[in-house]
């Protein structure tokens, strides 16, 4: 990517390939406003070489003759009016629905209270299967009187 420098501040901008040509273009430097002809040099570790056929240029502002523009000024958009409707105009809002999980929800919870139900069986049925598997168990069943 070509790169230009400003010959009144340094300022350096890298630039299309196609937009600044062989014989140069005139341009304006951002920071410091100077306009000048602007040649492209090579960036770091780049050669710049011819092409051919060079592409058309993308449309670009002559820079020339052309005054900055000044400061735009943002403006807040107008507030919208606030609607009113009249109670016999707006429509009748349907009551609010009961929720429902439906069929699946409580065949989900009925699972899993039978699954809850048959572990709390197991441990305390079968104590020394779980202090087999989890030593640090034992503790909990001698607090809670189910010690084997």
């Amino acid at each position: 990517m070509p790169r230009i420098v400003c010959p009144n501040c340094g300022a350096r901008y890298d630039v299309a390939a196609g937009v600044i040509g062989a014989a140069g273009k005139k341009v304006r430097c951002a920071r410091c406003g100077t306009v000048w002809l602007a040649r492209p040099e090579p960036a770091e570790g780049e050669v710049l070489l011819p092409q051919w056929p060079e592409p058309p240029p993308p449309k670009v502002r002559d820079l020339e003759d052309e005054e900055p523009p000044p400061p735009r000024r943002r403006e807040a958009p107008p507030a919208p009016t606030p609607a009113v409707a009249r109670a016999e105009d707006a429509p009748e809002a349907p009551p609010p629905r009961a929720r429902r999980g439906g069929a699946g929800a409580t065949i989900a919870w009925v699972v899993t209270l039978v699954l809850l139900a048959g572990a709390g069986y197991g441990a305390v049925r079968y104590p020394h299967a779980v202090i087999d598997a989890w030593p640090a168990s034992a503790r909990l069943y001698t607090m809670l009187g189910l010690a084997p």
